[in-house]
């Protein structure tokens, strides 16, 4: 692997895990809060049209490139079950579209296109695993495409060794 892939495998990897934290640091959460002797508690939560925005790189397996200011428009749902051992099961799905202008090169092309993220998180008192998927797919103003699919899946086991896994293609 190049030292370009390596850094991008990098960058791809630290954004992923930073959105794995922003979306599930509310699971973390419940799970840090005392269990009741209740039976399990399942909720669901359903948001529509929910827009972000930020700065990074188009997505690519080759890593680098300019900067890009991205807005998502996604649909988001997230299932939670907290039991009362402990244990948690949680996933997130987003989906939507997507626009993507350069940053500073306004010669470059600009891309729309389709996102969907999905996650999923398992903890019991001895294991905690996470999967974590992320597919793009966009359209340059030159004609250009791009198709991205990424999967990090990380698995602690009882002794506190971590198994780590990341593809992206």
């Amino acid at each position: 692997m190049s030292r370009n892939q390596q850094k991008h495998t990098l960058q791809e990897d630290l954004m992923l895990r930073r959105l794995a934290i922003t979306l599930l640091a509310p699971f973390f959460i419940v799970v840090a809060a005392p269990a009741h002797a209740a039976p399990p508690t399942t909720t669901t939560t359903t948001q529509q049209g929910v827009i972000e925005t930020f700065v990074d790189l188009v997505p690519t397996c080759e890593g680098g490139g300019p900067l890009y200011t991205i807005t998502t428009t996604t649909n988001r749902i997230e299932h939670e079950t907290v039991f009362e051992d402990g244990r948690v099961h949680a996933t997130f799905t987003d989906t939507g579209t997507f626009s993507a202008v350069p940053l500073s090169d306004p010669s470059l092309p600009s891309y729309t296109g389709k996102v969907t993220i999905w996650g999923g998180f398992n903890q019991s008192m001895k294991n905690v695993n996470g999967t974590f998927t992320f597919n793009v797919r966009g359209t340059g103003s030159d004609g250009s495409t791009f198709s991205n699919h990424i999967v990090e899946h990380f698995n602690e086991r009882p002794n506190g060794t971590v198994q780590e896994f990341f593809r992206c293609h």
